[in-house]
């Protein structure tokens, strides 16, 4: 857990009267639960989070713990509301009571809130207004706060909270509402009309609400009897307390009261602790046996790509075509890591015209570079070069040079080392242009050779070469040397930054073009092998299965990172979100 989660909530403990015990529950589920909730929140639009639970399962609490956390760690305005705050007057009850069933004077199902007020207090909240109205009732005089006493949002609200027994309930198919379901049914509901009642409104007017909702959480308790004895507990506490008679109830009208509620929390225990997003199992002793997020059935995709040949077209590195896509990934929070044999200066001109901030790595595994923000907590090992940690893996590129003047004269005359390349050589071998060449040769790790002798020399070469302890790798245009390094040693080390950075297991993808991708491509997952003519030696995998595009680059890029399905149901799951925004 890094320093920025770990928050001192002693004043929380104190203000919910809670044991110590309740910061390792903090630590060990709820703050995975609200970086959850925040890996949820893909866009800028707010967030609607539910928290449904059984009467005594934590609800509340747990809706302030929330609330107190984002507070702490992140600059976003979250608000809690309950559904008990959204009670109709005890007016408008009694009139309800007398007008549709008589079973509606206990508050507490669906009916008996003012849902007109729910729905344009949570829509105004969702909508980024500020001033917002929000609703109180007093429990122990039975009525609404005055409107003149409602607090209001000073400023937009990011994350909307609302907790309560109901919150998120389905309506139950009508043939399920035949029979009474207990005494309370069988004495006072016999035909069904206020069953009914509530669960038409659970279908029509309450559906417009929780239709809103992004996020749900469930407290679910082991079975509605656990429920009962929960609410038993609490009134012998409160009799103990004030004594009998005031505000408390005996058993036989604990069990009148909560036979009210038995319907939908029974249905909410058996269907939506399968639809949850997080899933929080109580036991009898209201204490939590464990957490189940959906997002961990989910595996986080990282992609690692070379880029000429790759996510680039060899002629003309246009990016107009790709630019959307990576986007897209972007907003999906899908990494798409530069795993290259350019510079540092090439790749930062290349993610300031794609507008994207992810980690790159240059000079074929040379160097890894991470925006400094990226991540929590700084790696590691890693030092300060501009607004980038960098992590270098090779030795600085005077080493190379000092090793290549020690092999035999004869072969300089077979090969130009890509600093020495004129700036019209460059464009002519790679089309780029005088400026991108500049960059380009701006190396601080290694410098690529062109080799113009025939392949006997190169043989030899490339053997006296890997007698000085380097590996050799023949590229689309150019032979990469590199020393106890490679894409493959890089692209390792920051899949193991991002193990702390996302919560659940990952799946690396990787895609390439040439031999010199070959072991990014058989430590990955997935890999991908771009269709490319120009290549002089096509990549074949030893210990991988790999896919095979179609098309060159960029189009054979696309078509293949889209057609994976750890992809697209992330890029949909966006959309929508989006669209909802």
């Amino acid at each position: 857990m890094s320093e920025a989660n770990i928050v001192d909530i002693t004043p929380f403990l104190a203000k919910h009267q809670l044991p110590l015990k309740y910061q390792y529950l903090s630590e060990q589920y709820f703050v995975p639960l609200a970086h959850d909730i925040l890996e949820s929140k893909k866009t800028n639009t707010p967030i609607f989070v539910a928290i449904n639970g059984c009467q005594g399962s934590g609800k509340t609490t747990l809706a302030d713990f929330l609330v107190t956390w984002f507070s702490k760690n992140t600059p976003l305005n979250s608000v809690a509301l309950s559904i008990d705050d959204f009670y109709l007057a005890k007016q408008a009850r009694t009139e309800l009571a007398k007008d549709v069933h008589p079973l509606f004077t206990t508050r507490g199902v669906p009916g008996t809130h003012d849902v007109a007020l729910m729905n344009s207090t949570i829509t105004n909240l969702l909508a980024g207004e500020v001033n917002v109205p929000l609703p109180r009732f007093n429990k122990h005089e039975d009525d609404c706060v005055p409107a003149s006493d409602w607090l209001t949002n000073e400023k937009p609200v990011d994350i909307v909270i609302l907790e309560g027994w109901c919150v998120g309930s389905e309506p139950q198919p009508l043939f399920s509402l035949s029979e009474p379901l207990n005494e309370l049914e069988q004495q006072f509901d016999k035909e069904g009309v206020w069953r009914r009642c509530v669960n038409s409104c659970l279908a029509n007017e309450y559906k417009a609400v929780f239709n809103l909702i992004d996020y749900t959480v469930m407290l679910k308790a082991p079975s509605f009897s656990d429920v009962f004895t929960w609410r038993q507990e609490q009134e012998q506490k409160l009799i103990a307390k004030k004594g009998e008679g005031s505000g408390t109830m005996t058993n036989a009208q604990l069990v009148y009261f909560i036979s009210h509620f038995e319907r939908i929390t029974r249905e909410n225990l058996n269907t939506l602790s399968a639809k949850a997003n997080a899933l929080i199992e109580l036991d009898s002793n209201r204490d939590i046996s464990g957490m189940h997020l959906t997002s961990d059935d989910t595996l986080q995709p990282i992609i690692f790509t070379d880029l000429d040949g790759t996510l680039l077209d060899h002629a003309d590195y246009n990016t107009n075509n790709i630019s959307e896509l990576l986007q897209q990934l972007q907003n999906a929070y899908i990494p798409v890591v530069f795993n290259t044999s350019k510079t540092f200066c090439e790749v930062i001109e290349l993610k300031n015209d794609l507008n994207i901030q992810q980690p790159f790595i240059v000079e074929n595994g040379a160097a890894v570079f991470i925006p400094e923000d990226y991540f929590e907590l700084k790696p590691i090992g890693c030092k300060k070069v501009g607004a980038y940690w960098c992590y270098a893996m090779a030795k600085p590129l005077s080493s190379l040079l000092k090793d290549l003047n020690t092999l035999k004269a004869d072969y300089k005359a077979h090969y130009k080392l890509f600093s020495d390349l004129s700036s019209e050589q460059i464009s002519e071998l790679t089309g780029l242009s005088d400026a991108q060449a500049r960059r380009a040769q701006t190396r601080d790790y290694s410098d690529p050779l062109y080799w113009y002798g025939n392949d006997e020399l190169l043989t030899a070469f490339v053997n006296d070469v890997e007698a000085l302890g380097y590996d050799i790798k023949i590229g689309g245009r150019f032979i990469h040397i590199a020393k106890n390094t490679d894409k493959s040693a890089a692209q390792q080390w920051l899949v193991k930054q991002f193990t702390h950075h996302f919560r659940k297991p990952l799946t690396v993808i990787a895609l390439g073009d040439s031999d010199n991708d070959k072991q990014m491509l058989e430590h990955a997952n997935i890999a991908i092998i771009i269709a490319n003519p120009a290549s002089k030696k096509p990549v074949k995998l030893s210990h991988n299965k790999a896919r095979y595009s179609q098309s060159p680059a960029p189009q054979g890029w696309i078509e293949e990172i889209t057609s994976l399905p750890c992809i697209s149901s992330i890029l949909s799951i966006s959309e929508e979100q989006t669209s909802h925004g």
